[in-house]
């Protein structure tokens, strides 16, 4: 069984840390387990021009990250409350 890296930029960092406490806490569980299991089945693949990406859905909160298989790595992209455009800004 493979163990994943979890990448988390700083700005990404900053995002999580901004979230009320206890969508924090469930955010960071939910990126804890993501280096055992990157693709759990509550994960969905986004469509489109962002379709090597998942989101975890927290309530009104998204998780979004990419799984690197070749690296062995998860790179969260971006944590908050779902809006408008929430996912036009993803790299």
């Amino acid at each position: 069984m493979k163990v994943y890296q979890i990448d988390i930029a700083r700005s990404v960092r900053r995002q999580i840390e901004e979230l009320p406490g206890h969508m924090r806490q469930r955010v960071k569980r939910e990126i804890a387990k993501l280096a055992f299991n990157p693709r759990p089945d509550h994960a969905r693949e986004l469509r489109g021009s962002l379709a090597d990406r998942y989101k975890i859905r927290l309530d009104h909160y998204r998780l979004v990250y990419r799984v690197d298989d070749e690296a062995v790595t998860v790179v969260i992209l971006k944590a908050g409350m779902k809006h408008d455009g929430f996912y036009d800004e993803l790299d």
